[in-house]
């Protein structure tokens, strides 16, 4: 038996900003003890209410509210409760694309922050099959996560507009959906865009999802595959996209 209550479970296996984001989770300890485990992924571990101590590697440090850890792959961690109250964390999964070493960290986030995690947190589909609408509410709570995390050397500012955009359109959410979470309308969002990169909403949709099925056919990636890899539903309507795009079929261009 889990050594936790899952009340938030959602897999989505999305690369963006250079990692790889495999499963979001809001864990309610059911047990007192949880013995030192490893996983072959990183782990960042936020405590949202509860206390104790999070241990990583055999060393002991206090957990309370606002704490944030990082767990690299491979590495011993467990948990012990303080008190009667059971911790409630969010956890994030997660992998690097290149093979850098991730460090263990801890950091302490402010209330503020805390506040607007909860916020986010609200708005995410609890479990079950996520919808085209649902990406962008989770995409906002891993970057938040993302920047806070004590591998940021430096404190996190404002996400530039042009990262916070391509990391939306990299899931198969809809541009007025993408638009929506940086508060703009469209067609404000596509000059702002075009303004001060000289690429527009579609074009860098476009390009995106064209990295990641080329991306998907290097990698002998089903057509299928590659489709719903670049946020294709249909895989003919993927495969006569990526004509026009490329001037070849997605079977000749990987023959290329």
């Amino acid at each position: 038996m889990l050594a936790w209550s899952p009340i938030l479970i959602q897999k989505i296996e999305i690369q963006a900003l250079g990692f790889v984001l495999r499963k979001l989770q809001l864990n309610r300890h059911r047990e007192a003890e949880v013995a030192e485990h490893t996983h072959d992924f990183t782990q960042l571990i936020l405590y949202l209410s509860g206390e104790g101590w999070q241990t990583i590697k055999g060393r002991r440090r206090d957990a309370h509210a606002g704490d944030l850890f990082v767990i690299p792959a491979g590495m011993p961690h467990g948990f012990s409760q303080q008190g009667s109250s059971r911790p409630l964390c969010l956890v994030l999964d997660y992998d690097l694309e290149t093979h850098n070493r991730v460090r263990s960290g801890h950091r302490k986030l402010p209330q503020s922050t805390l506040n607007e995690l909860h916020d986010l947190l609200a708005r995410v589909p609890r479990k079950g099959r996520l919808t085209l609408s649902d990406y962008p509410a989770i995409i906002a709570v891993i970057a938040r996560l993302l920047e806070s995390s004590p591998e940021r050397a430096a404190p996190a500012g404002p996400v530039p507009l042009f990262e916070r955009v391509s990391t939306l359109l990299r899931t198969p959410a809809p541009l007025a959906a993408v638009a929506k979470e940086t508060g703009y309308q469209p067609d404000y969002l596509n000059r702002k865009l075009k303004r001060e990169t000289g690429v527009g909403l579609r074009a860098l949709r476009d390009r995106l999802r064209l990295e990641a099925a080329q991306k998907s056919l290097r990698d002998d990636a089903t057509i299928a595959d590659a489709a719903a890899r670049a946020g294709f539903d249909d895989p003919n309507y993927f495969a006569r996209w990526f004509r026009k795009q490329t001037g070849s079929t997605p079977s000749d261009w990987r023959r290329s």
